[in-house]
C-alpha cells in the first residue's frame, strides 16, 4: 500500500505546481517578458500604429505580484457573499494564483478571472451553484462574462483541477493531540480555531502552496499558534529515529512559518484600512489600464471572434486524413466497399418483394 507521501508525489499539485522559489520567480519573469513583447507587437500593428517611443510603461514582475495579491484578497472578500464553503474559496484562490504563474495580468484582466475562478472552483470541488448567482454577486457582470474565461483558465492551470489543502491534515492532528494527552481541551480548541483561521487566509495570499506540502503548511500554521503542540507531535512521530531527520523537517516547517507570518489573517481586515496601500494599488491599476493587451481586454468579444473564425473555416473536401492514408478507403468509401462484398449485385439485403 502506497504511503501518503507517495500518493502526494503522484498528484498534479506536486508534479505540475511545485517549484523552488527561484524557479517560480523565473516563470513569472518569463510571463512578464512575453506579455511585454506581445503587447508591443500588437500596439505597433494597430490602426493607427503606436510608435516604439510611444509604447506605454509596462508593469514589472514585482508590480504584477502586488496586483495578484490584491485580487486574491478581492476573491476572498467576495466568496462569502456567494455562501461558498472554505475549501471552495481556497481552491478558487489557488486557481487564480496558478493561472498567473505563466500568464500576465497585462494579458488577461484579473478582475474578470476572479469571477471565473470562483465558479470553476465550485465545479472542481463538485459543488453545484448557478453561474447567475455568482454573476449577481458582482456589479455589471453577466453569466456570459464568467463563462468566457473558463477555457482560458483551464488552459492556464494546465487542466490540473485537483488542489490539496491542509484543512483535513489539521483535523487529523487535532484528533491525535487529544489522543496523546498533555493539553487541556480549551487549549486544543483555541489552537484549532486560530490555526484554521490562518489556513483560510495566509497560505492563499503567499506562495506556500507552490513550495510546501499540505501537511507542512498545516504544521507551520499550528506552530504560529502553539509551537509546543507541534513539538509534541514530532516527538511521537520521530520516536526511535535520529535527531537529524527531525531537525531537517523542523527546518522546513520554520521556513514555511516565516512565509506565512508575512500575511497574518488580521491582514484581511487591515488591508482595506491601509489608505497608503490602497492608494498604491489604485496607481498600479491605472498603469495596468494603459499597458493592457488590447486584443484580450474583452474576453466575451474575444470568445465570439474565435467562434466566428472557427465557423468560417472551410470543411475539408476530398482529402484523405491520416488514418485513410494508412488503411486505404475513406469512411464513405469503406462502407460502400463492405456493402458490395456483403450484398451480391442485384440482390436486396432484405430479400425479394412480398
Amino acid at each position: 500500500m502506497a504511503t501518503e507521501d507517495a500518493r502526494y508525489r503522484q498528484s498534479s499539485q506536486y508534479r505540475l505546481w511545485s517549484f523552488t522559489p527561484s524557479h517560480l520567480a523565473t516563470l513569472r519573469e518569463k510571463a512578464n517578458n512575453l506579455a511585454r513583447s506581445h503587447i508591443s507587437d500588437r500596439l505597433r500593428a494597430s490602426n493607427p500604429p503606436v510608435s516604439t517611443e510611444s509604447l506605454p510603461e509596462f508593469l514589472t514582475p514585482a508590480e504584477e505580484y502586488r496586483i495578484l495579491n490584491h485580487f486574491t484578497l478581492e476573491l476572498l472578500r467576495a466568496a462569502p457573499f456567494c455562501n461558498l464553503p472554505t475549501d471552495i474559496q481556497a481552491t478558487a484562490a489557488i486557481f487564480l494564483r496558478r493561472f498567473y504563474v505563466t500568464n500576465s495580468v497585462m494579458t488577461y484582466p484579473p478582475q474578470e478571472l476572479i469571477k471565473t475562478c470562483l465558479f470553476f472552483g465550485c465545479k472542481a470541488e463538485g459543488y453545484f451553484i448557478r453561474v447567475q448567482k455568482i454573476a449577481d454577486t458582482f456589479e455589471n457582470t453577466t453569466s456570459e462574462m464568467i463563462l468566457a474565461a473558463e477555457y482560458v483558465l483551464c488552459q492556464g492551470i494546465r487542466f490540473a483541477f485537483d488542489v490539496r489543502h491542509p484543512f483535513r491534515a489539521l483535523e487529523g492532528t487535532i484528533m491525535e493531540l487529544r489522543r496523546l494527552g498533555g493539553f487541556d481541551d480549551d487549549r486544543i480548541n483555541q489552537a484549532h480555531k486560530k490555526t484554521r483561521e490562518i489556513l483560510k487566509f495566509s497560505p492563499l495570499v503567499t506562495d506556500v502552496y507552490f513550495h510546501y506540502t499540505p501537511s507542512q503548511i498545516m504544521y507551520a500554521a499550528l506552530a504560529m499558534v502553539d509551537e509546543e503542540m507541534v513539538q509534541r507531535i514530532f516527538r511521537e512521530a520521530f520516536a526511535g529515529q535520529g535527531e537529524e531527520v527531525k531537525d531537517k523537517i523542523w527546518g522546513v516547517i520554520q521556513s514555511c512559518k516565516t512565509m506565512l507570518e508575512k500575511e497574518p489573517p488580521e491582514r484581511m481586515t487591515s488591508y482595506w484600512e491601509d489608505k497608503e496601500g490602497i492608494k498604491g494599488i489604485r496607481a498600479l491599476r491605472k498603469k495596468l489600464a494603459k499597458c493592457r493587451d488590447p486584443d484580450r481586454a474583452d474576453l466575451v468579444a474575444l470568445q465570439k471572434a474565435r467562434r466566428e473564425q472557427a465557423a468560417q473555416k472551410p470543411k475539408g473536401k476530398g482529402g484523405l486524413n491520416a488514418d485513410e492514408k494508412v488503411f486505404g478507403n475513406g469512411i464513405d468509401q469503406g462502407r460502400e466497399s463492405k456493402r458490395r462484398k456483403v450484398v451480391p449485385k442485384g440482390d436486396d439485403i432484405f430479400g425479394p418483394p412480398l
